[in-house]
This record gives structure tokens, sequence and C-alpha cells, in this order.
């Protein structure tokens, strides 16, 4: 019956196309990847593959693609077989998307291994993959869903991911350590401003881990967006965090930014969530002063890098704001005051401090706070690039050019 009912939703949303699609030497796997690959492929010419079917507004249909559909039919549902049928018919070189985590990608992937490349650019940290194995191990799902998992290559953010990927025994043919495209494109597209920074300057930028309900426990295993048992400690932990901060910076006087993570014009409903998040979790005072502090968030302005890389610390548990922080020379501190140690950052030292008392993690930001950059770097077990390669006079945008030139 569910079936039935996105099917008819499909056909009066959806616009047909009576047609096959133009061949094309390059594909961009998911509409949602245009926003970042934009500039980076803007020497390119591309046909958008939309791969999301609850948003599909476009379907095209023709005798050479029903004719590609009985002849892949067993080699996934209608909709990958579908996928697969017009990538066959556009004949790309290449294909690429931004969204790393997702199963159709790989499910298509794998059918071309030998004949296509397919390129996932990293999109964002996945800590969440090690919460998936935790759950997996602990019976509390019944698939192992990283075994799904299959990228050809991997434009990652650095090292660190080609040990997590091979940790959990995740398929990668091939890792190329990039950096992150977003924080390129916020480079890119600022380099020329003289705007004032006052707005964004800070002492301490929080950038908050945000939970569902701690009583929406569940996991799709049939979305490329796999959502994670939400337990009540692990939202906690990440509570407590923004209650330290808070605090910190109200009896020392500073500065607070806390950037929104989710943008409100573009997806309102998870904008809720961030904002129900804190609600049920603070305290009436330290919601009103979190109010006070927030920046909502403006995804074409770049408002979280531009919050982020103006401030003198910058606070959080696991982000991959926390690792661009990092990479561009600032100075972090990264706690984890959940039970389990997924969210645990990947560099340790100074800039990490997990399972603490408010009067120790005081003590460590006042003492990040203070110290020179120098000092401060010194203090770290890893490079930055280990989590974040940046290179500010040869970009993500250029690396990533230039490996689709050399594929």
């Amino acid at each position: 019956m569910k079936k039935l009912k996105n099917i008819i939703r499909l056909v009066l949303r959806a616009k047909f196309i009576f047609k096959t699609p133009k061949k094309n030497d390059l594909i961009i796997f998911d509409k949602l990847s245009v926003r970042d690959l934009s500039t980076c492929l803007s020497e390119f010419n591309f046909f958008v593959l939309q791969t999301r079917i609850e948003s599909l507004d476009e379907v095209y249909f023709s005798y050479s693609i029903l004719k590609k559909i009985f002849k892949n039919f067993f080699k996934g549902n209608l909709f990958t077989v579908y996928l697969i049928s017009l990538v066959e018919l556009t004949k790309p070189k290449i294909v690429i998307t931004t969204i790393d985590n997702s199963l159709k990608f790989s499910a298509v992937a794998k059918v071309f291994e030998k004949k296509i490349n397919f390129i996932a650019v990293q999109n964002a940290s996945r800590d969440n993959l090690l919460a998936l194995k935790n759950l997996y191990d602990k019976k509390k799902i019944k698939h192992n869903i990283l075994s799904k998992y299959y990228i050809p290559n991997f434009f990652c953010f650095g090292d660190h991911e080609r040990d997590l990927y091979k940790q959990l025994n995740i398929k990668v043919k091939a890792f190329y350590p990039v950096g992150s495209l977003k924080l390129a494109n916020f480079f890119h597209f600022t380099k020329k401003e003289n705007n004032s920074t006052e707005k964004y300057n800070s002492d301490i930028c929080l950038v908050p881990s945000i939970t569902a309900s701690p009583t929406e426990k569940y996991v799709k295993e049939d979305k490329s967006s796999l959502a994670l048992s939400q337990d009540y400690e692990r939202e906690k932990g990440f509570a407590k965090v923004v209650k330290y901060t808070i605090k910190f910076c109200i009896k020392n006087n500073m500065k607070l930014i806390i950037p929104s993570k989710r943008d409100k014009k573009i997806v309102p409903a998870a904008y809720s969530t961030e904002f129900n998040f804190f609600k049920r979790n603070l305290e009436k005072e330290e919601f009103d002063y979190l109010k006070k502090n927030s920046l909502e968030k403006n995804s074409e302005d770049f408002s979280s890098f531009r919050a982020v890389l103006n401030s003198k610390v910058t606070v959080g548990v696991c982000s991959t704001l926390l690792k661009d922080k990092l990479c561009t020379g600032g100075k972090i501190l990264s706690c984890n005051l959940a039970p389990s140690k997924v969210w645990d950052f990947p560099i340790n030292g100074i800039c990490t401090l997990n399972h603490c008392t408010f009067e120790e993690f005081e003590k460590r930001l006042l003492e990040i706070y203070t110290i020179s950059k120098e000092k401060f770097f010194s203090k770290i077990d890893k490079k930055p690039d280990y989590v974040m390669k940046f290179d500010q006079n040869y970009s993500t945008i250029d690396l990533i050019r230039e490996k689709l030139s050399q594929l």
C-alpha cells in the first residue's frame, strides 16, 4: 500500500519527459550534489541524475529506456534499475556525487565497476558509521549495513578516512585525500570580499551536535541518509557540552556565537528538530541565552564558516566544522560527554577532552584560549591534515578538477 501511494504521488508530482537523455561524459549523481559541485565543475558539461524518489520531479521515459529496464530487471529494485538504465544510455566517463554515504550510489557503482569511474566526494564527517557498527555488533539491528557500501574512488577529507574505512571493512578501491569542498567553496566565493567580519567575531564559537527526540528509536536501512538509534544518554551528553559552554562564557564574560546547523529556509523540519533539541535539554535561562547568541544559518552566505573561522576558539563534539577550523590554523576543543567513544575526535592532545567535569572543561578551555597557536599545535598528537587536507594556494576545487582530468 505504501509503495502504491508513493507511485501515485510521483505520477501527480513529476514531469514526464518522453525521450532518452543525451549522451554526456559526466553525470552528477543526486540533485543535492549540484550546489557544492557547481563551481568545481564549471568547465564541464554534465547531466544531473535525480536519485531520491521522494523528491523526484522529472521522469525520463522512452522505448530505449524501457528496453534497458527489462534488460537490467534483476539488478535491483525498480527505481535502482531505472537509474542503471539512464546511466547506460547516457554513457558517461565519470559519475560523481557529494552524497558519499548513499547506498543507492554504492548499488549503482557496483553494476558499472569495470566500465565507468564512480567518484564520491566526502560531504561530512562519518562518525555515524562507527555507531552503525556498534548497533550491529550489539545485535540492535539485524543487518550489517556497512557491508552494502562500495566507493570506487573516494575524494575524502584526509588520511583519517582511510584508517576508519579499513577498520570498518568498508570497500573503497581508491582514496584521494582532497579536503573539504564546502570549505574550498567558501574561500572561493569570499576571497575578493572586503566586508566587515564584526558580526561573526567571537571569543567562543559553539558547534553543537544535535539529535532527534530520544523516543524516536529507529534505523532506516533502505535510505541513503541513515538514521541512528537515538538514546537518552547520547542526547544528554551532547546537551551537556552546550550547557558547559554557556556556563563558561557567562562566568568568564566571553562573547559566544552559536551558528545554526540547519538552514530554516531550506530544511524547516530539520531546523525544528534542532530548536526542539535545545528547548527540551536547556533550562529557561540557558535557552534564552542561547537564542540571544545564535546565528541563523544562511547557506548562500556561508554563515557557519564565517562564525567558526572568526572565533578565537571553536567548541564542539566531533563536527566537520572543528576539522575545518583546525586545518586552517585555528584552535578547537572537542568534548565528548556521551557514553560512547564513537564520538571522540580523531586527534588527541590539548584539543580533546572527554568525560570531564565543568571545572576540568573550564580549565582546559581557558588554557586553549590564552596560549599561542604555535604552542597549541605543538600539543596535539597528529598534524591537522590527518583529519582535513588544506592548502590555501591549491584548493580542493583545484585537486578535484585535476583528478577528474586524470580519470
